[in-house]
């Protein structure tokens, strides 16, 4: 086998390894509880933008998470429809709501997005960043 083979081989074999790391770290990422590590104020920040800009998430449920006619309020620790856990509010930004206004992926956000935001409204619906 050449040295160039066994180069691509090695390279793709990498490739592979990481592409599944990312795959398990997104999904556990999705089913756990961030703690500590992970909701760093750089991330909080990120997800606050998104929910008051691109998500349009503050459109319905205030601009200090308070709710409104068509939305709860994400400020306590349980909403309407859902638990307040962040499996729970990650897999609402995922999924939206059948029959409601909240749809997958609010403003066209993308996959990490929808982590950001998630990690915004958890921190804030557990007291541990005001809006």
């Amino acid at each position: 086998m050449t040295r160039k083979r066994r180069l691509l081989l090695v390279c793709g074999a990498l490739s592979l390894v990481t592409q599944r790391a990312l795959a398990q770290a997104t999904d556990t990422a999705k089913s756990a509880a961030p703690d500590s590590t992970m909701l760093t104020p750089a991330l909080i920040d990120a997800g606050r933008k998104i929910f008051h800009g691109k998500g349009t998430c503050s459109g319905c449920h205030g601009d200090k998470l308070q709710g409104g006619p068509v939305a709860p309020a994400l400020t306590g620790p349980s909403w309407r429809h859902i638990n307040g856990t962040y499996a729970a509010i990650v897999d609402r930004v995922d999924h939206g709501l059948a029959g409601t206004l909240m749809v997958p992926h609010p403003g066209g956000i993308e996959e990490a997005q929808v982590l950001q935001v998630a990690s915004y409204i958890y921190a804030v619906s557990h007291g541990l960043t005001k809006p």
